[in-house]
């Protein structure tokens, strides 16, 4: 054999030698994988079998049971939850209609307060009034000539007259004129009705006392005569007869007088009382 050949042989069985390496190591790889394959299958097939234990085969009516009370504490939860959420929407609709009232009878106060402000002298004013009655009368009877013109004293009197106003005025109190005008029960009172020539239903013809107002309420309402919205009646004439009668008394014998007269003086004369 010549070298050439065992060379040649010589490498063919190197290279069958590395053949049966490499076959022999996808050999233990192959294995290593086969193995954790079925570590694999085991660790499912485990975990199947907890699963069917615990949920499945014999064990089903406990499973049901269990998710049973689960549902029914679930239930019981909503239930609650659904009472706090009704009291909450009760609590909040008691708090609003509370903070309602508390801003309402705030305000309420304050509007009597200041109402009472506002007619603190009313009672004052009322009796004033009376005393500014008796001085608009007595101003009725100062003599309108050039005389009372030049008076300081009437002058003085009338200027004090018109401070009177001007306070009254000042404070809200304000004096109302009612003749000629329609009957109105808010400001009037009506103390007698008469027919007069001219005048409509309901207009005032007379003015006793006059209608004072504080502000916009009424501390004393005017006291008037209204026209009842008919003719004045005239007197009657007397009738004939009643004439006739009367000239008839007139014509009594001027004898039958005398005799009356006389009857008298005869009782005297006879001691008779």
């Amino acid at each position: 054999m010549t070298e050439e050949e065992k060379k040649y042989k010589e490498e063919l069985e190197n290279e069958n030698n590395g053949a049966v390496g490499n076959d022999e190591n996808l050999a233990d790889a192959g294995n290593a994988l086969q193995a954790f394959a079925n570590e694999l299958g085991e660790h499912e097939k485990s975990k199947k079998k907890k699963f069917f234990s615990k949920f499945g085969g014999k064990s089903d009516g406990k499973a049901q049971k269990e998710v049973k009370e689960l549902e029914e504490k679930v239930a019981k939860l909503e239930e609650q939850l659904k009472l706090k959420d009704e009291k909450i929407a009760e609590l909040e609709g008691n708090v609003k209609s509370l903070v309602a009232e508390n801003r309402n009878q705030k305000t309420r106060i304050e509007n009597e307060f200041r109402s009472k402000i506002k007619f603190a002298v009313e009672d004052f004013f009322k009796e004033f009034i009376t005393v500014k009655d008796d001085f608009d009368k007595a101003m009725e009877f100062i003599p309108k000539n050039e005389d009372a013109e030049k008076d300081s004293f009437i002058q003085g009197i009338k200027n004090l007259g018109a401070k009177f106003d001007n306070i009254c005025n000042k404070h809200g109190l304000v004096c109302i004129s009612s003749l000629g005008e329609k009957f109105d029960p808010a400001i009037h009172q009506a103390m007698s009705m008469i027919n007069v020539d001219g005048k409509e239903a309901n207009e005032i013809v007379a003015e006793y006392v006059k209608c004072y107002k504080l502000h916009d309420r009424v501390i004393r309402p005017a006291m008037v005569v209204v026209a009842s919205g008919l003719p004045a009646t005239k007197p009657e004439e007397p009738r004939a007869e009643e004439e006739k009668t009367e000239e008839k008394v007139d014509e009594t014998p001027a004898e039958t007088v005398e005799e009356t007269a006389e009857q008298p003086e005869n009782k005297e004369e006879n001691g008779n009382c």
